[in-house]
């Protein structure tokens, strides 16, 4: 999972409640703006520190809630071996590679690279579910890969500016996607809170300790501003998000989904520049518009025939 990892639901209605508005827009909001704030602290934190302290300390959280809302969090023998590869492609790889990226380059540009993990998901589903290709969705993927192209290529493109930053989310989204299509292949037999709540745990555990023992020996103070984004990047993208999000599924179909995920990487260029006055030119217009039409097209559910 990410600071914002979406889980999805192919049933529900297609209306929200008065509450269930108010959810989808604070979830859009917490993703959104997650970005800027992200860039801020892992300026300062190391980002095996930085992803050991916020996983762990979210499952606790997530954990805690659960038996308050006396949910099951057993986890069923069988599913153990795909809970743990899932855990390694949401949390750990997306985690650490995202972290490495976004201390790279602009907030913005990361965050479209980052949401073309749908994209990826599809695809990959495609090759090992053998998922069969609508025309819509191919067009998506070629749509997507059209803007992902616009973004970082060229002289002036994210890839000359910050190549390494570039492939770090780049390897971080195809994480991502593939973590999801692990996901769609299991029929969980736990809650979504349990099953986040392990997620975060197990994949968490293994960049603690790489942290504790690369960086934390070394750590350096840090500013209120940096402190203070990892409070607000934990508090609330992930923990109220992830919370928020499951609420919301229950109500609706993915269609939902499908325009937060589409809104998420807009806000994340528009609080870049905002917050870290990061630029806005025609190569991010472009690409965010090519990549949110993508997701709509792989995205959303097809009309249903009488």
């Amino acid at each position: 999972m990410s600071d914002s990892d979406i889980p999805s639901s192919s049933g529900g209605q297609e209306t929200l409640t008065a509450s269930g508005y108010l959810l989808v827009m604070l979830v859009i909001i917490g993703w959104g703006t997650s970005w800027p704030f992200l860039k801020i602290a892992l300026s300062e934190i190391p980002p095996w520190t930085f992803r050991g302290l916020i996983a762990p300390t979210a499952a606790i959280f997530i954990f805690g809630i659960a038996f308050l809302l006396k949910q099951r969090v057993r986890i069923p023998r069988h599913q153990l071996r795909p809970l743990l590869l899932a855990s390694l492609l949401n949390i750990t790889l997306w985690h650490v590679l995202s972290a490495m990226g976004i201390r790279l380059m602009g907030s913005g540009q990361a965050s479209i690279i980052a949401y073309t993990m749908p994209l990826w998901a599809s695809l990959l589903s495609m090759i090992f579910i053998g998922e069969q290709p609508s025309l819509r969705r191919i067009l998506g993927l070629v749509s997507g890969l059209i803007g992902l192209a616009v973004l970082v290529s060229g002289k002036l493109g994210v890839f000359a500016a910050a190549p390494l930053g570039t492939m770090f989310m780049l390897a971080a989204a195809l994480s991502w996607g593939a973590g999801t299509v692990v996901q769609k292949r299991v029929a969980w037999e736990m809650p979504a809170a349990s099953l986040a709540g392990w997620q975060l745990l197990i994949g968490g555990i293994p960049v603690s300790i790489v942290a504790l023992i690369t960086e934390v020996p070394y750590l350096q103070p840090v500013s209120a501003a940096a402190a203070w984004s990892t409070v607000f990047v934990l508090i609330y993208p992930i923990i109220f998000c992830w919370f928020a999000w499951f609420a919301i599924i229950r109500q609706v179909s993915v269609t939902v989904s499908t325009v937060s995920i589409m809104l998420v990487p807009i806000l994340g260029v528009i609080f870049g520049n905002l917050v870290l006055d990061e630029p806005i030119g025609w190569r991010e217009v472009v690409s965010l518009a090519l990549v949110c039409g993508a997701l709509g097209l792989v995205l959303m559910p097809a009309k249903k025939t009488a």
